[in-house]
């Protein structure tokens, strides 16, 4: 078996979303962004002779490798609500491909780790709809910064203070791994329950940059716009993917 390639992990930064699974493609591309965050992925994505092993790091504290074959990959096709196969005007990464079939086989021998809030939503496969620190933490194995991630607030204005001081911090550490959602509720130039990369910070302007993965647009949003149209953040900072 052979890691993936820097070049690869690359292509990860701006990968395009397809599935309903905003939490997995913004979680790669948020650690593909950081210097230890590129080494797990080095480590727990591996080309094997037909396909990929993909290594979670924590699933009831033990490593789990899950090998996809390239025929599960051609398998996984994405449709639309009425089951037909939908024509895609940009190719699905390979990788994050991969790691959705992997994450099919990890929730069907351990259903419980797809949260129970995930199982509402109507969805075609099992790896939709989940929670960025759930899959972070199971697949890096290190505990994830939350902020307002699990509370009932639909923003993050009652967090104020602990917002600003995370994007003063990420500006001083772009060297990091943080993810951003929205709750429900209708904002200008931004998703309901949705996932954002957060790809940059200007402690000085004052904004904050998100990536979003099914129309590959960025987002520059002031501190006062992100706590206002944010419901949480997830990730880490470099020291702590160590």
């Amino acid at each position: 078996m052979k890691p993936i390639s820097s070049a690869e992990i690359e292509t990860l930064k701006n990968a395009v979303q397809h599935f309903q699974d905003c939490y997995l493609v913004a979680s790669i591309s948020a650690l593909s962004r950081s210097s230890n965050g590129r080494k797990i992925l080095a480590q727990n994505i591996a080309h094997t002779n037909d396909g990929y092993k993909i290594r979670f790091n924590n699933i009831n504290t033990q490593s789990h490798d899950f090998f996809v074959t390239q025929k599960e990959m051609d398998d996984l096709v994405y449709l639309d609500k009425y089951k037909n196969p939908v024509i895609l005007t940009q190719p699905h990464n390979p990788i994050i491909k991969a790691i959705e079939v992997a994450m099919n086989k990890l929730l069907e021998k351990y259903p419980s780790k797809k949260p129970w809030i995930c199982r509402f939503p109507n969805c075609n496969e099992k790896f939709e709809f989940n929670k960025p620190s759930n899959f972070l933490e199971m697949f890096t194995g290190k505990t994830a910064f939350k902020l307002n991630e699990d509370g009932l607030r639909l923003h993050l204005k009652s967090k104020a203070r602990e917002s600003k001081d995370i994007f003063d911090k990420i500006s001083d550490e772009p060297n990091s791994s943080f993810v951003a959602g929205t709750s429900i509720g209708l904002r200008k130039g931004m998703s309901d329950n949705h996932c954002y990369t957060i790809t940059s910070v200007d402690k000085k302007a004052q904004k904050i940059e998100l990536f979003e993965h099914r129309f590959l647009e960025s987002l520059t949003l002031t501190y006062e716009e992100a706590i206002k149209n944010l419901k949480f953040i997830v990730g880490y900072f470099d020291k702590n993917l160590k």
